[in-house]
């Protein structure tokens, strides 16, 4: 049975308590990430810097390979590139961004760019996580959520675009139907929280 709005409030306080047993690092970086959609949108033009992306990516990748590989990636481009491709988020919708972004800064791949555009703009974007995808399998089985040969969830644009779509349509259905604003990266946080669960890996899924 899909998840009621009582399950998703629990899920995104349960999201996190979980957060809330981490360390204090990482903590720090989960508080931090809140406030990045306003870091981003108060600069002329909106974009991000070096130091949030490095956060980002710190915070998306709890697994090293992935982490180490996006930081070094984000040490071989200027300061300039960054900004001017964080900077086409406020402008370009999903379908769009996604060609421009994808392979923009080397190791960022959809995982990592998920978690820039959910910490740009939460209100549009949300992070894709293994842990969610989990739970929406369980309660969903959409069609366009595939496993490849490995076992492992097909992670390519078109699936990123189908689950943003899928988190919208669920924050859309969830504000109507408890008159209060649900975000497509509440809806994604509370269905980490669910899928933890089921378990498996955190934050780290893919690059």
């Amino acid at each position: 049975m899909p998840p009621d709005v009582d399950d998703f409030r629990q899920g995104v306080q349960d999201y996190w308590r979980g957060i809330g047993r981490r360390s204090q690092a990482v903590q720090q970086r989960e508080h931090a990430f809140v406030g990045l959609p306003l870091q981003f949108a108060g600069r002329k033009p909106p974009h991000f810097n070096r130091e949030d992306l490095i956060l980002i990516m710190e915070w998306k990748h709890t697994d090293a390979r992935w982490r180490d590989r996006a930081l070094r990636g984000l040490s071989e481009v200027t300061d300039a590139h960054l900004a001017k491709v964080t900077g086409l988020i406020a402008n370009h919708d999903l379908k769009g961004l996604l060609p421009l972004m994808r392979g923009a800064i080397y190791g960022v791949g959809i995982a990592s760019v998920s978690a820039i555009l959910a910490a740009a703009r939460p209100d549009r974007f949300c992070v894709i996580d293994e842990f969610a995808l989990r739970a929406i399998k369980l309660h969903y089985n959409p069609y366009w959520l595939r496993l490849g040969k490995d076992g492992k969830f097909v992670l390519d644009e078109k699936t990123y675009v189908s689950y943003v779509e899928f988190c919208g349509k669920q924050a859309e259905s969830l504000t109507k139907s408890s008159g209060q604003l649900w975000t497509p990266r509440q809806v994604e946080m509370a269905f980490w929280a669910l899928g933890k669960t089921i378990g498996g890996a955190g934050h780290a899924c893919g690059a």
